[in-house]
């Protein structure tokens, strides 16, 4: 496997891609890292033969899980000394990706598969996540203020709801919903938001409703906020809510790097999903939030299989409220070992 440099997130890039993401209406920007081990610095394995990488994370319960499999050494047995860097969204750090500043990149499908039907070339290397249909609060949903008239995802018609990306699972799966409650999904509001910020934007009134995900939906819901929309079941997007990006580059030059970090993945994944208060205990450190509110946290299904008819629904959705002009090429966007 190729040695490779981790990103420096101090130095500004031109980015060759930055033009195609502004034409993607993706903008954002990357907002701090972690270094890999929990008992070791950033710089622990120099020389040791590692083979260096970085994932970009948004703040969510994920970055307990990939914490947690560093932590149990499963990516230093494939080889790899990785690195989580955490932005406010998959598209603000997809120029980072192409580029190769990120060797990996976590995702909602939206991302790659927006991505390839403008000509980058990524790739869907691993699932991630799947949405548990018997549990609302383990994954992203729609929340409202303590005192908002607001009751179902009809009455977001003319109202301001914060999405974590413009072009995301939330622009879609939140449109589906109207449009099966009744509503008009074209006199909604989109405005970017981070899953972290909701509460706050809540609270003072500058949106109306948001979406926000563990555990920062638990702290919402303690304060007196409401769930109005479980718009990842309700619009099918369950299956594949979360998925691991890589570059196609990557994918051709270094296939060996990519497959030990898809194996490591799955090793933490499938640990995680076992041990999930372990994951818990890690998110006061790793996201800043209250004890109370991570024990009371319920997780999305870890789970780094790929359903591709789930994928094939984001497709049709992303065609029909125009995030494409062609529909996605899931076989073109998924990687073939």
């Amino acid at each position: 496997m190729k040695e490779r440099t981790l990103m420096n997130t101090k130095t500004t890039r031109k980015l060759s891609a930055l033009g195609l993401i502004a034409a993607l209406s993706l903008t954002g920007c990357a907002q701090g890292s972690i270094s890999g081990g929990a008992d070791t610095g950033s710089d622990s394995n120099a020389g040791s033969g590692l083979a260096k990488a970085t994932i970009g994370l948004f703040p969510s319960s994920a970055v307990g899980a990939i914490q947690l499999g560093i932590n149990k050494g499963y990516f230093e047995e494939e080889g790899i000394d990785l690195e989580m860097l955490l932005g406010q969204g998959s598209a603000a750090q997809l120029p980072s990706l192409t580029s190769g500043s990120l060797e990996f990149m976590l995702a909602s499908p939206t991302t790659p598969l927006v991505a390839t039907t403008k000509g980058l070339d990524v790739k869907i290397v691993s699932g991630y996540a799947k949405n548990r249909p018997d549990i609302i609060e383990d994954s992203v949903a729609v929340l409202v203020g303590p005192k908002s008239d607001i009751k179902r995802a009809k009455d977001l018609e003319g109202k301001t709801v914060s999405i974590n990306a413009l072009g995301s699972i939330g622009d879609i799966g939140i449109r589906e919903a109207i449009s099966l409650d009744g509503g008009d999904p074209n006199k909604v509001n989109f405005v970017q938001l981070g899953l972290n910020e909701v509460a706050a934007q809540l609270e003072s009134g500058e949106i109306d409703a948001g979406m926000a995900g563990p555990p920062f939906l638990q702290q919402i819901v303690a304060d007196g906020g409401v769930v109005i929309s479980d718009f990842i079941k309700e619009s099918k997007l369950g299956g594949a809510e979360l998925v691991i990006v890589s570059s196609g580059a990557l994918t051709e030059e270094d296939p060996e790097l990519v497959d030990g970090f898809t194996a490591a993945l799955d090793k933490t994944l499938t640990y995680a999903e076992a041990h999930q208060d372990e994951v818990r205990a890690l998110l006061p450190e790793v996201l800043g939030t209250s004890e109370a509110a991570a024990e009371k946290t319920d997780f999305i299904e870890w789970n780094a299989d790929l359903d591709k008819d789930a994928l094939n629904q984001f497709a049709d959705l992303m065609k029909e409220y125009g995030l494409v002009e062609e529909r996605p090429d899931i076989d073109q966007t998924v990687w073939s070992k």
